[in-house]
């Protein structure tokens, strides 16, 4: 946590217990009463968790980090320079992008992103996207009692980073955003295996695995320095 203070000297730092996190979702999404209810709702910590960080990121933008990663470097460069702030608003980082024939057995998609960190501006439609699709699905699953652990197969791709890299290709792919007539087809994790330097599409920029996973001494990472 100290990383993060000592590198943003400048930034409002909040760490959210969970009472908090409670508390936060009643008042941001007080005209959203089924946003609380499927909060509320979910049987585990964790997916408690990962629905937050899209919740609170909606609601204020801002960044949010897991209490267990360590800032290497400034918020403020995570961007190249080049890049002008105001033309984007959401930051993510690639976490794996296995090569291996087997990838499916350690990780849910071929490139996935992570949400352990993420950058974004209040109101981003990947953000909106994410709530709505966690909102519906749990709450289908309260009405029909399928909340419990028995039925959830996997938090990965209920609440977490299979469920998040889903809705960011979905956004890339999404004709209310983008013009499709000089598309030469989807957008794919093809576009995005190997990349070593910031990937910009619409407003996502998309960071290469060395900068949120280094050192994972795979998947063409870089070591923290």
């Amino acid at each position: 946590e100290a990383s993060w203070s000592e590198l943003h000297p400048s930034f409002v730092h909040e760490v959210i217990t969970d009472s908090v996190a409670s508390h936060l979702i009643r008042h941001f999404y007080a005209s959203i009463p089924e946003v609380q209810e499927a909060y509320e709702a979910l049987p585990q910590p964790v997916l408690k968790a990962d629905f937050f960080r899209y919740l609170i990121l909606l609601a204020r933008g801002g960044i949010y980090s897991d209490i267990d990663t360590t800032a290497l470097k400034s918020a403020v460069e995570w961007v190249p320079t080049e890049v002008p702030r105001s033309t984007y608003g959401l930051v993510v980082g690639i976490e794996a992008d296995p090569d291996r024939p087997d990838w499916h057995d350690w990780y849910s998609r071929r490139i996935q992103f992570c949400q352990w960190t993420i950058q974004a501006k209040p109101g981003h439609p990947v953000l909106v996207d994410v709530v709505a699709s966690i909102t519906e699905e749990t709450l289908r699953r309260k009405a029909s009692g399928q909340l419990d652990k028995s039925h959830m197969k996997s938090v990965v791709e209920f609440t977490g980073p299979a469920l998040w890299t889903d809705a960011i290709f979905k956004f890339f792919n999404n004709p209310e955003y983008f013009d499709m007539a000089t598309s030469k087809g989807n957008i794919t994790w093809e576009q995005f295996t190997g990349i070593k330097q910031a990937k910009k599409v619409g407003d996502v920029v998309v960071l290469p695995i060395t900068a949120f996973s280094p050192g994972v001494g795979q998947m063409g990472a870089g070591e923290d320095d």
